[in-house]
């Protein structure tokens, strides 16, 4: 079993998105945050329906690394309550595996 996850956060646009992936792969939390504009989300907030046009991040990581990226990240996004779901990454190649254990930090 690995210890790979990816992580899945949404942004209110590129921007928001941009500087929290760069963030969060300067400081070694993540390897790699794919970002997906162009996501349009609906969901129930304060008793109402709503639509927002979002980015929806990847964030490749490790399980080690998992605390302080949330920490940094919920620290600079701009959502009261950022989505933060983490998905084990069971299944990946080895050379990609190893990639990832030795760039997260």
């Amino acid at each position: 079993m690995s210890d790979l996850c990816v992580v899945l956060c949404t942004c209110p646009d590129k921007s928001h998105a941009r500087d929290i992936a760069c963030k969060v792969v300067e400081a070694n939390l993540a390897a790699c945050v794919n970002i997906i504009p162009g996501v349009l989300s609906v969901y129930r907030w304060q008793g109402k329906v709503h639509q927002s046009s979002e980015c929806q991040m990847v964030l490749k990581t490790h399980k080690k690394a998992l605390q302080a990226l949330q920490e940094l990240v919920f620290k600079v996004h701009p959502y009261d309550v950022p989505e933060w779901v983490i998905l084990e990454a069971d299944g990946a190649g080895s050379e990609y595996e190893e990639w990832i254990k030795s760039t997260v930090q």
